[in-house]
């Protein structure tokens, strides 16, 4: 396997992960994210170590918080970002100094808006220090099998009644991967897939894909023993030379149904946003 697929791996079944902007506030992102892992930690389906990371926090959902990634003794392979986007180079300069190697940026305020110099700044710190990124602007990654949930839609929901009912299930394990660029479409095929008792083998957001695209996502799939077949949703593409090289080589192996949006003037509207 080429060394750019092993890095990939970190994405999906890291040996560490440190959410930063754990929080204990009910329904923000930051508790959201890492009260899926702290669950599957100790359902033990994810057998990794987590670090939830906030200045502000002592702990969150039993477990120490830290002030900063630095401060985690030992390795760490993955960091989930979850602060407001003007924080976030800050929290890149502390993943490169404890050598990283894969970042998830959940956060929204990037290109989508504009705001072009932030992103470049972050792809050029990441590129220098080797940290794979996928987003910004995205709603991360879903593994079935080992335990990696960044979904911030919680699985549950409490009632005005005090009533617990099911909001976003999970779907359960199977074969077909999901990467997408638009968060709001990849959240409505885990729902339909789920409602059919169809499973999923891994669910990959990219957002405004600063770094990790859609090729490189196909290049990995390609090496998935759990993955046969491969749904993709595309609003624009990258390198379009590089996407059909790596397709032509991938739909040799697994099939792959493309969709792709943007086409219509509103789709277009609804792809840059």
């Amino acid at each position: 396997m080429e060394p750019s697929v092993k890095q990939m791996h970190a994405f999906f079944n890291p040996r560490s992960v440190a959410v930063v902007g754990a929080s204990r506030k009910i329904n923000k992102a930051g508790q959201i994210i890492f009260k899926n892992f702290a669950e599957n930690k100790r359902r033990g389906v994810f057998k990794g170590e987590i670090y939830p990371v906030n200045p502000h926090e002592d702990s969150v959902l039993g477990f120490k918080c830290y002030p900063s990634v630095t401060k985690i003794r030992g390795e760490l392979e993955l960091v989930v970002i979850v602060v407001p986007a003007k924080h976030v180079v800050n929290v890149m300069e502390d993943a490169a100094l404890k050598k990283v190697k894969a970042a998830v940026i959940i956060t929204s305020g990037f290109s989508e808006i504009g705001n072009h110099e932030l992103e470049n700044q972050i792809k050029a710190m990441a590129k220098k220090a080797g940290i794979r990124v996928l987003g910004p602007n995205c709603l991360g990654v879903y593994d079935s099998r080992t335990g990696v949930d960044m979904l911030f839609l919680p699985e549950t929901r409490v009632l005005t009644t005090g009533d617990e009912v099911v909001a976003t299930p999970r779907p359960m394990p199977g074969n077909i991967a999901i990467a997408t660029q638009s968060g709001a479409f990849g959240v409505a095929a885990l729902d339909y897939l789920t409602g059919l008792q169809i499973g999923v083998s891994k669910f990959v957001s990219f957002g405004n894909k600063c770094d990790v695209d859609e090729a490189e996502m196909l290049h990995y799939l390609l090496y998935d023993k759990e993955t046969k077949v491969i749904l993709l949703y595309i609003e624009d593409i990258k390198s379009g030379r590089e996407f059909l090289e790596v397709a032509e080589k991938v739909t040799k192996k697994k099939p792959v149904v493309a969709l792709k949006c943007g086409r219509s003037k509103a789709g277009a509207r609804a792809a840059a946003s």
